[in-house]
C-alpha cells in the first residue's frame, strides 16, 4: 500500500504519526541496527567512488534504544504506541520516550529513513 505524503501541520499531533521503514538496513554483530544510504545516485559519481575504491553506501549505525525503536516502527504502531512498548521493555527506565522518540523519528523522516503511513501494515525491510 502507497504510504501517506503530506506535510505535517501545526495542528496535528505528532505522537499520532506512523513512521514506517523506508530505506534498506541490516543488524551488526552486537545486534544493533544499521541503515543503507546511498552516497550519490548519480552513474559518474558512482564510478568515481569506485575508481577510489571506496563504499557506494553509507552506513548509519543506531545505538540500543534507536534500535529498539526502528524494529518497533513496523508501519502500523503510533510514535505514542512505540514509546509505550519501549517503556514496557525497558521496565519504565526510558526518560520522556515520547518527545525523544518524536524527533529521533522527526530526523528519519527528514533525511527519507522513514516516512508516515496510514498504519495499514508492510513487509518489513531487510
Amino acid at each position: 500500500m502507497a504510504a501517506l505524503i503530506f506535510k505535517m501541520e501545526k495542528k496535528d499531533n505528532f505522537l499520532d504519526y506512523v513512521p514506517e521503514q523506508n530505506c534498506p538496513w541490516d543488524k551488526d554483530g552486537k545486534g544493533h541496527v544499521y541503515l543503507i544510504k546511498e552516497k550519490t545516485r548519480n552513474k559518474l559519481l558512482k564510478k568515481v567512488i569506485a575508481m577510489l575504491g571506496r563504499k557506494q553506501e553509507f552506513h548509519i549505525h543506531l545505538d540500543e534504544p534507536g534500535t529498539a525503536a526502528w524494529l518497533a516502527a513496523d508501519g502500523r504502531r503510533t510514535i505514542l504506541e512505540i514509546a509505550a512498548v519501549l517503556k514496557r521493555e525497558s521496565a519504565g527506565e526510558v526518560a520522556q520516550a515520547e518527545a525523544r522518540l518524536a524527533k529521533f523519528f522527526a530526523m528519519l523522516a527528514r533525511d527519507g529513513f522513514v516516512r508516515w503511513g496510514t498504519g495499514e501494515a508492510r513487509p518489513q525491510a531487510k
